[in-house]
């Protein structure tokens, strides 16, 4: 099917995931955070956009895609996204996992 022929397609941003991986599959949720949040609960408040399940094969695959096209596309623009320390270790992620 065509771009032209896709019909309802909704497109969003979020700002927030939530991934939950089981025996059977990939669930993810995309949120927005509040924009303007007047204290520390009124921040945790969010909205849900959307929620995505597919298998745990898939999901291997795209990860890998997703990373293989962002290193291209670092590459080809010799950008460096940078994204900082503090993200990485509240993610309790590795930098160099990169």
């Amino acid at each position: 099917m065509a771009d032209s022929e896709v019909k309802d397609v909704h497109d969003f941003y979020f700002d927030g995931t939530q991934i939950t991986v089981s025996a059977f599959g990939v669930n993810i949720s995309y949120s927005l955070s509040n924009p303007h949040p007047k204290d520390q609960s009124d921040a945790m408040k969010v909205t849900t956009q959307a929620v995505t399940r597919t298998s745990l094969e898939h999901a291997k695959i795209l990860a890998m895609l997703l990373k293989k096209q962002i290193k291209q596309y670092e590459f080809s623009t010799k950008i460096d996204i940078k994204v900082p320390d503090v993200v990485y270790q509240a993610l309790q992620l590795d930098s160099s996992d990169w």
